[in-house]
């Protein structure tokens, strides 16, 4: 009998990968049934490079690396976040590797609302028509992370999330996975993790709070996810 296949994940980031590297050790230890072939950063000297080589050295592994931004794809620039020909080259490399699944895990690009990205992996408007809305988010093939509650805390990052929830008198933030869509952190939300917010609390110390949610929840939510998946579209 031969391997059954596993999924193939790439990740979009921008800064130090310590998520990134959180997840691949997850593969490794068999909490995510899948592998990450692909890891695309918009900046060139971010450290998620070097974070990549060791990890391949470790395990062994193969991890492609892709430096993909709007100075070196410039043309269709947008208001805000991707041009399109940066959104058309990532859509156009993850396609020829395969992927499965795209995880943005600290990407700060705002993905390009009518690129071939969103195009070909986002969540679309009629995927709920016609059927349960539980089971229309996984036509999507594209996942995002935001360290607080949505929509309350939508288009913020890292501890000015923090400081709105703090602002707003929250009792807890949340660390959310959501579908990529058009519109920033618009897209259905597929898991929440309630975090205390408590009176003595900073946005930094709340946001390294989230942080270690988020490490911990994220492998088994995108495991159960890509398992979800497979038995909606066997079942379609």
């Amino acid at each position: 009998m031969g391997e059954l296949h596993r999924p193939t994940i790439a990740i979009l980031a921008s800064g130090s990968g310590t998520t990134a590297e959180a997840f691949i050790h997850a593969t490794q230890d068999e909490i995510v049934d899948a592998e990450v072939g692909l890891v695309i950063c918009d900046i060139e000297s971010a450290p998620i490079f070097g974070v990549v080589a060791r990890l391949n050295s470790q395990y062994n592994l193969d991890i492609q690396t892709r430096l993909i931004n709007g100075k070196l794809f410039p043309k269709g620039r947008q208001e805000r976040g991707q041009t399109l020909e940066e959104s058309n080259e990532i859509a156009r490399i993850v396609s020829f590797e395969n992927i499965s699944l795209i995880a943005l895990m600290g990407y700060m690009r705002i993905v390009a609302e009518k690129g071939d990205l969103m195009s070909e992996y986002g969540w679309k408007p009629e995927y709920s028509v016609n059927e349960p809305e539980s089971d229309g988010i996984f036509n999507v093939r594209m996942l995002n992370t935001h360290p607080g509650i949505l929509p309350q805390t939508a288009d913020t990052f890292g501890e000015n999330t923090q400081k709105k929830v703090i602002e707003l008198g929250l009792d807890h933030t949340n660390h959310t996975v959501h579908g990529v869509a058009a519109g920033v952190d618009s897209g259905p939300i597929y898991a929440e993790h309630k975090v205390p917010v408590f009176n003595n609390d900073t946005p930094g110390k709340l946001f390294k709070r989230v942080q270690r949610v988020e490490k911990a929840h994220l492998p088994i939510d995108i495991d159960k996810f890509l398992k979800e998946q497979a038995k909606f579209k066997a079942a379609a």
